[in-house]
């Protein structure tokens, strides 16, 4: 019993000290450039994490692949290269198709940028190869150590930038992108837990694996840290949503919360699923929607509350967001936190396309508020926000009840 919370103790002291200083990075740029400047910024941080988020994708897969590496008396195997050459091939060709589109590239803003978005790339690849080694491994220390440099790196070098130049998009870009290559700290404790001569898969499986994860993850991103460039794609500027953009970050903490449950979600459901304790499944669930309902209801009471304060101390004395804008988007980031739990069961029990159908559906649901809603620009995005967490959090919730059901009436019926 005490494993667990040994395992979850560093990872979560480094997660929310990597999500503190990504908000230390964001308030930092929001006070470096202008209202309109840190618009566009947001935009294309959206964009970059939306793409980092694909290969992202490859973090759950690798950690799955690793622990059954792991369990088996093994080094992770040579297939968890093949995931990350084809996050690295499907994100570069995103990038390509967003730079010569013309709708697409205001989400992109200039040319630099595109730029440093695929240098970022490269980075993201390595990343989350090293990190997927580490946790599937049980190298918990490592990749507690990478997560927190990741995010260091990238305040040392915006605080360097804000000493000695004047703000620009760009440079406030390139000091997120240089975060990106944090892991080569540890890239040797990695390497020594791979055994990158075994076990490869055919290509063809591999691919149709990594589109799977990647398409999910690409979806999931247009609500998470892709909101931005998602209501910009619709609404063909950023221009006055610079507030609801901050709020949206702002009113991630939940996410930030829940953040090291999720990085062990895959490990955990996967030893579960080996020990043939599908039951165990079904009573973490019905907590997790009992304590989501409630943490959603008292979070989005606190936010009406302090939520105002907490933007203009968060962003600066120009951004004034109304109470039950702030109320509303933390009650919905609680719906999101959970849905992310849930849908992560689905990879370790590998059903993809369950992930892919549930964050389909709630980025549908946001595009249509975007479209239909009545009211401003910042209440259509807000209406956006919340449709897709609620879609999110009720879809991933029955797709898992059946699937987890079906387990334990496969396991009775070898009985």
């Amino acid at each position: 019993m005490a494993r667990g919370p040994r395992r979850i103790a560093p990872i979560a002291v480094a997660l929310i000290t990597s999500s503190g200083l990504g908000f230390v990075l964001l308030a930092m740029v929001s006070r470096w450039l202008t209202v309109e400047e840190n618009a566009v910024f947001l935009t294309v941080w959206g964009t970059l994490f939306s793409l980092g988020s694909v290969v992202s994708a490859t973090e759950q897969e690798i950690a799955r692949q690793a622990t059954h590496a792991r369990l088996a008396g093994q080094r992770a195997p040579g297939s968890v290269l093949q995931q990350s050459l084809l996050a690295l091939v499907l994100t570069g060709s995103i990038l390509l198709v967003l730079s010569v589109v013309p709708a697409a590239r205001t989400m992109l803003g200039s040319p630099a940028t595109a730029v440093l978005v695929g240098l970022a790339l490269f980075g993201f690849t390595g990343l989350f190869l090293v990190r997927g080694i580490l946790l599937g491994s049980g190298r918990i220390g490592s990749y507690s150590i990478v997560v927190v440099v990741e995010a260091l790196v990238r305040v040392a070098v915006l605080g360097l930038l804000l000493l000695v130049v004047k703000g620009t998009v760009p440079l406030a870009i390139a000091a997120t992108v240089a975060g990106c290559f944090g892991w080569i700290v540890v890239a040797r404790v990695a390497w020594r837990r791979l055994d990158a001569r075994s076990a490869y898969e055919p290509w063809r499986t591999a691919t149709h694996r990594l589109s799977m994860l990647a398409l999910s993850n690409l979806l999931s991103s247009l609500i998470l840290t892709g909101f931005p460039a998602l209501v910009t794609l619709v609404l063909g500027s950023p221009t006055g949503l610079a507030v609801l953009f901050g709020s949206v970050t702002l009113a991630r903490v939940p996410l930030v919360a829940l953040s090291p449950v999720q990085t062990l979600t895959v490990p955990t459901v996967v030893s579960v699923l080996h020990a043939g304790d599908a039951s165990r499944l079904v009573r973490l669930q019905g907590r997790l929607v009992a304590l989501t309902v409630v943490a959603a209801l008292g979070i989005g009471a606190l936010g009406y509350w302090i939520g105002p304060f907490a933007v203009r101390l968060f962003l600066g004395p120009d951004y004034s967001a109304p109470p039950w804008m702030i109320g509303l988007l933390l009650s919905a980031s609680c719906l999101l936190a959970a849905a992310l739990l849930q849908l992560a069961a689905f990879v370790a029990m590998e059903r993809y396309r369950l992930v892919v159908l549930a964050w389909a559906v709630a980025v549908g649901a946001a595009i249509a508020a975007l479209f239909w809603f009545p009211g401003s620009p910042e209440v259509r995005g807000t209406a956006a926000f919340i449709a897709a967490s609620v879609v999110a959090f009720s879809v991933s919730g029955v797709l898992l009840q059946a699937v987890v059901r079906g387990h334990q009436q496969a396991a009775q019926a070898e009985e």
